[in-house]
């Protein structure tokens, strides 16, 4: 499965969506009192810069959902999986399946050396 699509799927999770949007209410709102708060409080809409105004939300937005997203694909020893894979060795290129929330084993051949990706 390419990569792109696999983030999407992830992407989609409701929660993870919903953790993002509150986070970027948060961020941008207070961003936007620093950088154009004197406007907002004066009520003189003319002057707001809309552009900056919506890119203040988008960008903590794309930030939090990146971010979560990536710690859903990073594969430590020990950990449950995030989601059913095929996992890949980067050292010896050995791959495991796993299913959602089995627990992420040591490689045979590379033991503490080992370091999974999705393959």
């Amino acid at each position: 499965m390419n990569i792109l699509k696999i983030y999407f799927v992830v992407m989609c999770d409701t929660k993870l969506l919903l953790k993002s949007m509150k986070i970027a209410l948060v961020v941008g709102t207070i961003l936007n009192i620093v950088n154009q708060g004197d406007y907002i409080f004066k009520m003189e809409y003319e002057h707001i810069n809309y552009l900056k105004l919506i890119f203040t939300y988008c960008v903590p937005f794309i930030v939090s959902t990146y971010t979560a997203i990536s710690l859903k694909m990073t594969f430590l020893i020990g950990e449950p999986v995030a989601m059913d894979t095929t996992l890949k060795c980067k050292g010896c290129n050995k791959k495991i399946h796993l299913l959602k929330n089995e627990v992420i084993p040591i490689c045979d051949t590379c033991l503490e050396k080992t370091k999974w990706r999705m393959g």
